[in-house]
């Protein structure tokens, strides 16, 4: 084997990991605390535009458990319509443009992972963000 045809083997698996990194590098991030019966959870993408939806984990014990929710969606520049999503159908709706964070308080059903689901639709948004509290019932 020829010394460009190695170099060629040794490049191209690299390139093809350097190119998943970059795609997956503008997803969610997720904190989730949780103590005894109550926690909060964040979730923020640095850009988002469009419709997206992520599942939001509230805790993995607590499957089909009713919980009380305060939510928050804030936005740094756009704007986001948000709803979480719960079994049940139960949900959540938030608006949230540039300098004006929306919020509700409301009842929710986790699902069998103890998720619940956030759909996002967002015009040019920015630095987003969803911060939920929330008390097992």
């Amino acid at each position: 084997m020829t010394r460009k045809k190695r170099v060629l083997y040794l490049i191209l698996p690299i390139l093809v990991l350097s190119l998943a990194v970059l795609a997956c590098s503008g997803g969610y991030s997720t904190s989730r605390k949780v103590s005894g019966n109550s926690g909060e959870v964040r979730v923020k993408t640095k850009a988002a535009d469009g419709l997206d939806t992520t599942s939001v984990e509230i805790n993995e014990d607590w499957s089909y458990a009713r919980i009380g929710a305060t939510a928050t969606l804030s936005v740094e520049s756009g704007s986001c319509q948000g709803v979480l999503v719960g079994e049940e159908g139960t949900r959540m709706e938030l608006n949230a443009s540039a300098g004006s964070a929306g919020s509700a308080i409301g009842d929710l059903v986790t699902d069998g992972f103890g998720e619940v689901d956030l759909d996002l639709n967002c015009q040019g948004a920015s630095n987003v963000e969803v911060f939920v509290t929330f008390t097992r019932k």
